[in-house]
């Protein structure tokens, strides 16, 4: 057998006879082999499946299979070996890719996660199953997916992180793609309705939960994936509530598979007993000094006009800074927001923001 440090594949004249030569194998198909032969070249490629994505391990093992049967059924199988060092050879590539993709690790040290780094990173790898509890501002979304990675995940499959909304998953990959110094769409990537800025370089993949769901219809044990992120799992929507169902069922099918359940309530012992008593890790939040003031009911009026009666009252105690409104629905949001657009402020933008609201 004969050995090299690079991929390298090389075709003779005649189009069944070709060579194979990579870190873990090298192979020489010729038109016609005799089973023994085959079978040394089954052994070979099996014994190379460690180097491959988990995504392509479940395909070349269904071809090896199907290669097995024709020889117990003393049928040609030229072709068929053809075809497998070929889908081999594409995924020791794509593995290969995957594998000299950078990504950079930093941890901000105000945020109140990374000094929880080495716990949390210890008992990600001592558990399948691991429930973090933080509250908003603790930074979990962002650096999860580099504790993970730390945790020796990302090797074999993708690290997918789910958020509810669209406009969250990718405004986070994007966040997380400059973080650790890499291309939006290649290292770090999204996947959402309509628009999916993945390759096959992508080691973090952040979706929503839909995307996420849908893709159980076609790979049912989530190959893509070694590790998934549920973020945003105290919102209890019924595609978080399935996709915990679910994965929860797969863990008996996927031992390797790591499930990292993040969550910005106290209710996390619900999640701990669903999976088994899984560890609990919380995570304190950054706080800022909050001062209360009520403004006095109005006659009579709707609640953009509140609203507006709010925004002049504060603008009149301290015009500097920026807004935040919460309102019941998408109606309520549109209305505000045509009401305030009326007043024209000057250096004043106002942005609604709901959830069907287009990239």
């Amino acid at each position: 057998m004969s050995f090299s440090n690079h991929l390298n594949i090389q075709t003779s004249n005649n189009p069944f006879h070709k060579t194979l030569n990579c870190p873990a194998c090298y192979v020489v198909i010729s038109r016609f082999m005799d089973g023994n032969e085959t079978k040394e070249i089954l052994q070979t490629l099996k014994r190379s499946l460690d180097g491959v994505l988990l995504r392509d391990r479940s395909s070349l093992n269904g071809l090896m299979r199907q290669i097995r049967q024709r020889i117990r059924d003393n049928q040609g199988t030229d072709k068929l070996v053809a075809t497998l060092t070929d889908v081999h050879f594409q995924s020791l590539e794509r593995a290969q890719k995957r594998a000299a993709t950078k990504l950079r690790f930093a941890y901000p040290e105000e945020l109140p996660i990374s000094g929880r780094r080495s716990d949390i990173q210890k008992h990600i790898e001592e558990n399948q199953v691991v429930i973090v509890c933080g509250t908003t501002g603790s930074g979990k979304t962002t650096q999860l997916p580099k504790i993970v990675l730390e945790a020796g995940a990302g090797k074999t499959g993708r690290i997918g992180v789910t958020q509810p909304r669209r406009l969250a998953a990718t405004g986070m990959a994007r966040r997380v793609a400059e973080e650790m110094q890499t291309d939006y769409g290649k290292g770090v990537g999204c996947q959402v309705r309509f628009d999916d800025q993945t390759c096959d370089e992508t080691i973090v993949k952040f979706m929503t939960d839909g995307i996420l769901l849908a893709e159980t219809q076609r790979d049912r044990q989530l190959l893509q994936y070694d590790c998934l992120i549920i973020d945003e799992a105290h919102e209890r929507s019924l595609n978080i509530d399935f996709t915990l169902g679910y994965l929860k069922n797969l863990m008996k099918v996927r031992p390797d598979l790591k499930i990292i359940i993040s969550s910005a309530t106290l209710d996390a012992e619900s999640f701990s007993g669903f999976f088994d008593h899984a560890p609990v890790i919380e995570v304190e939040g950054r706080t800022y000094p909050v001062e209360d003031f009520f403004l006095p009911p109005g006659n009579d009026e709707d609640l953009s006009d509140h609203i507006l009666r709010a925004m002049h009252r504060m603008s009149d105690a301290d015009d500097q800074g920026d807004v935040l409104v919460f309102l019941p629905g998408e109606g309520d949001i549109k209305d505000a927001t045509k009401k305030l657009e009326g007043q024209h402020w000057k250096n004043t933008e106002v942005l609604p923001l709901f959830g069907r609201l287009s990239m």
